[in-house]
């Protein structure tokens, strides 16, 4: 089988044959697309709303997230989920917004929610917080209304989940604080019971003060009964020796009387006189060990009652400072609860949307249309034309010469 060979010369000497065709073809398609692009197609206007996205949430974590315990629990609890540039441009689209759009303008023969999605454009710059809606449309009022509706239905959305997740969060801790409302209200019951009951702490400690002076006072008294004791011991002692040397006295003169009898006598009545106060000292000294024993007995049990009394008063001490410790930290509780919880009701109420999402600027229409572009239509028709041209030139000769080689004779 003989290769055919087709040089540059045949290539050209074919687009030259074939001008005409050529020529014929791309005149068409510049005509065409001129008389669609002039006369047939509507004219396209663009127009755009620039929002730019604040950092609120930011803000509302970094208010929030302050404190320690219980705080930075419901500071988790109540956050609000962080909201970047993207997530924010991704919502715009949400069918909740097309599909609101659509009712609010009565759009619905124009458009659905995917198609409306469609025809809205959204751009970001970069290195900042601005987010352009955009939209192509041949009526620029309507392309105006339709990117301002939507910016607005962005704003209302935003500004309502902000609401649900502070709604749902102060619901979440209203719950809570009934709940630790209740729970501080027992706790002051329990403490107001237990003040309520005999013999408290400071009922114990004022007797416990009074045992110690009593047993203070006791025993400073038999102190003062020992001294006494051993004073009487000593004056006991010398009476009775002092007995002794008068009975002394008596037998050394037992057979003389010249004239001493009187002398004797008063020895005699001095001898029952040392008798007699020894008897009384005795007499005395057995009182006051007597006093003595009463009061070690009495010491005894005034001790055993300050021992009683000093663990019931720990005993009252530790209950107290359990209940208290409760008390405080069921109120501390609740007071944090009430707290977020009035955080929560101002989130709630405030105008979330309108502080995340800032309008820059709504869209005008515009009296400039974007399209269709005539100028560049009209160039790539000539382009098209001119490849199409070629295209059918080659066929044709192509074509001819496989006709004129099948009718040669072999």
């Amino acid at each position: 089988m003989e290769m055919e060979e087709i040089s540059l010369r045949e290539l050209i000497e074919i687009l030259l044959k074939r001008k005409t065709l050529i020529i014929g073809i791309t005149i068409i398609a510049i005509l065409t697309a001129g008389i669609v692009s002039f006369f047939i197609l509507e004219p396209v206007y663009e127009t755009r709303m620039v929002l730019m996205a604040s950092q609120f949430s930011d803000k509302l974590q970094s208010t929030y997230a302050q404190g320690e315990g219980i705080d930075s629990i419901l500071s988790t609890l109540s956050q609000y989920p962080t909201m970047t540039l993207e997530t924010y441009r991704q919502q715009i689209k949400a069918p909740r917004i097309m599909r609101t759009t659509i009712e609010d303008l009565d759009l619905g023969e124009e458009y659905d929610i995917e198609g409306l999605a469609r025809d809205i454009t959204l751009e970001t710059v970069d290195d900042t917080n601005l987010i352009s809606i955009k939209m192509q449309h041949q009526d620029p009022e309507m392309a105006a209304k339709i990117v301002n509706t939507v910016g607005e239905n962005f704003v209302a959305f935003v500004a309502d989940k902000a609401k649900e997740h502070a709604t749902t969060s102060s619901n979440y801790v209203g719950s809570q604080m009934e709940v630790e409302k209740t729970k501080l209200d027992e706790a002051l019951k329990e403490l107001k019971e237990f003040l309520s009951q005999p013999r408290g702490v400071s009922e114990l400690e004022k007797e416990l003060e009074a045992r110690l002076d009593q047993i203070t006072n006791y025993k400073t008294r038999l102190t003062d009964l020992h001294i006494n004791k051993d004073a009487l011991e000593a004056a006991i002692g010398v009476a009775e020796r002092e007995s002794k040397d008068t009975n002394r006295i008596i037998l050394q003169n037992p057979s003389k009387d010249n004239g001493l009898g009187d002398e004797l006598a008063g020895i005699d009545r001095l001898q029952l006189m040392v008798e007699d106060s020894a008897t009384l000292l005795k007499i005395e000294l057995a009182e006051v060990e007597a006093n003595i024993k009463s009061l070690d007995g009495q010491i005894g049990i005034i001790q055993e009652q300050i021992e009683d009394i000093q663990v019931e008063l720990q005993d009252k001490i530790h209950q107290e400072t359990r209940i208290n410790r409760k008390v405080t930290m069921a109120q501390n509780t609740y007071d944090a609860f009430v707290e977020k919880y009035e955080e929560l009701r101002v989130t709630e109420s405030s105008q979330i949307g309108e502080a995340t999402i800032t309008v820059v600027s709504r869209a005008y229409p515009t009296s400039k249309p974007v399209g269709p572009r005539k100028a560049l239509n009209v160039a790539i028709a000539a382009v098209l034309g001119v490849m199409m041209g070629v295209f059918v030139a080659f066929f044709i000769e192509y074509w001819q010469t496989s006709e004129e080689s099948s009718r040669m004779p072999s």
